[in-house]
């Protein structure tokens, strides 16, 4: 049976270093906006989608949202530009026993993998792209597609589909993988199994406040990963 793995990428699969992403909106949003953005107009980005956070911090400095969303391809691109300076060997660290799960799921001829991930798409494969990830993931969906995360995991399936001429992914094949209270959300609105991961800003505690079909510290242990998703698979 074919089963289809989307996996989130902060805190997930990486670690993009600690404030370049917060520094950066907020820069490229003072120019756009021509004012100023305190700290505390800046959400924590934890699960957010790109879009959304745009549209929180524009809605707390009392910029209309719907004046922003014609320039929305400008700000990726511009966002794009100064995502590339950053985007070092340096500030992306790998997370324990990551790309290890990957290649093995990867070469399984029975799964897929792709994508849902706040980040704007081309912002998620240059993150991965740093560490030569991005060819393991042919498409999904991203930060850009829609405000709200929970509104992902069906185009990040249909775009599947699409990408290998097929209809066999559903809800009922597929698994998200994510380190926050926004993936297991997203993930239960769409009732796809969620498997969440303490490698982010949450612990397992924490985690499982929000009933996610699984949790798991981090993935360092490559078999008993793989074991917690498949057997979440082979419960579909």
């Amino acid at each position: 049976m074919k089963h289809l793995i989307l996996f989130d990428i902060d805190g997930t699969i990486l670690n993009f270093k600690h404030g370049i992403a917060k520094e950066l909106f907020a820069k490229m949003l003072e120019e756009l906006f021509e004012k100023e953005i305190p700290d505390s107009a800046i959400p924590q980005f934890h699960g957010m989608t790109d879009l959304q956070i745009i549209k929180n911090i524009s809605e707390n400095i009392d910029v209309k949202f719907e004046d922003i969303v014609p320039k929305v391809n400008e700000i990726w691109a511009k966002m794009y530009e100064m995502f590339q300076e950053h985007s070092l060997e340096e500030n992306v660290t790998i997370l324990p026993g990551v790309e290890d799960l990957i290649e093995s799921l990867y070469n399984n001829q029975d799964t897929k993998l792709g994508l849902v991930t706040g980040n704007f798409q081309q912002n998620a494969y240059l993150k991965l792209g740093v560490k030569g990830l991005n060819k393991y993931f042919p498409t999904g969906a991203f930060g850009c597609d829609n405000s709200d995360r929970n509104m992902l995991p069906p185009i990040a399936i249909n775009r599947v589909n699409n990408y290998f001429d097929t209809e066999v992914f559903n809800n009922y094949n597929t698994i998200i993988i994510g380190d926050t209270h926004r993936d297991i959300e997203c993930a239960q609105k769409n009732n796809i199994k969620v498997l969440a991961v303490a490698t982010g800003s949450f612990s397992s505690k924490e985690l499982s406040v929000y009933n996610p079909d699984k949790v798991v510290e981090n993935f360092s242990n490559l078999e008993h990963s793989l074991n917690e998703i498949y057997s979440l698979l082979n419960t579909n």
